[in-house]
C-alpha cells in the first residue's frame, strides 16, 4: 500500500510541526487560559510544544467553523493529554504511522497490554483516550469533556455530531 500525496504531505506537515516546534505565542496562551480552568491548564502543559500547537489548531478550525461549545473546545486542547503518560517520540509517531497504513488490523492488536517493548507506541496510541480522559476527571474537568476526551478516537454514533466535529478538527491537524 502506498500513501498518497494528501497522506504523505499531511504526514511531512505533522513531522515538520514536531521537529519545530516552539513556545506558544501570547495570543494563543491567552485562548487555554480563558478556556481551561488552572488545574486543566496544568494538564495542557504537560503536552510537548508540538502537542500544545496541535491542539490549539485542533481549536482554531473548530472556532473557524463556527463551533463555540465550551465543552467541544475544552476537549479540543485537551484531547491528547493522555499521551503524556508515556510521551511519544518522533520515531515513535512514525512506526504508527506506517504500522497502522500497512497492517491495521495487527496495529490494533499490539495496542493491547502494557506500554511495553516494541508494542509501546500502539499501546499509547490506544490507550490516551482513557489516559487523558481519568487524567482530566482527576483534574475537576466537567464531565461532558471528559467524555469527549475519552471518545475521541471511537467511532460515533447517532447523533454524535460534537464528537464527529472534534474528529474532523483533530484529523486536519
Amino acid at each position: 500500500m502506498v500513501p498518497s500525496d494528501v497522506g504523505l504531505r499531511y504526514r511531512l506537515r505533522q513531522l515538520k510541526n514536531n521537529l519545530t516546534a516552539g513556545p506558544l505565542s501570547e495570543v494563543a496562551r491567552q485562548e487555554v487560559a480563558v478556556l481551561l480552568s488552572p488545574a486543566e491548564r496544568a494538564l495542557f502543559t504537560r503536552l510537548s510544544l508540538a502537542d500544545q500547537w496541535h491542539s490549539v489548531r485542533v481549536l482554531g478550525d473548530l472556532r473557524a467553523a463556527g463551533y463555540n461549545d465550551p465543552d467541544l473546545l475544552a476537549a479540543a486542547l485537551l484531547h491528547d493529554v493522555g499521551k503524556t503518560r508515556y510521551p511519544l517520540t518522533a520515531w515513535d509517531r512514525t512506526v504508527i504511522v506506517v504500522g497502522v497504513a500497512l497492517l491495521p488490523r495487527r496495529a490494533a492488536r499490539w495496542g493491547q497490554g502494557p506500554p511495553d517493548g516494541w508494542r509501546r507506541p500502539f499501546v499509547i496510541r490506544a490507550r490516551h483516550p482513557e489516559w487523558g480522559a481519568a487524567m482530566a476527571a482527576a483534574a475537576g474537568t466537567r464531565a461532558a469533556v471528559v467524555d469527549l476526551i475519552r471518545r475521541h478516537a471511537d467511532r460515533p454514533g447517532e447523533g454524535d455530531d460534537v464528537l464527529r466535529a472534534l474528529q474532523w478538527a483533530d484529523d486536519q491537524n
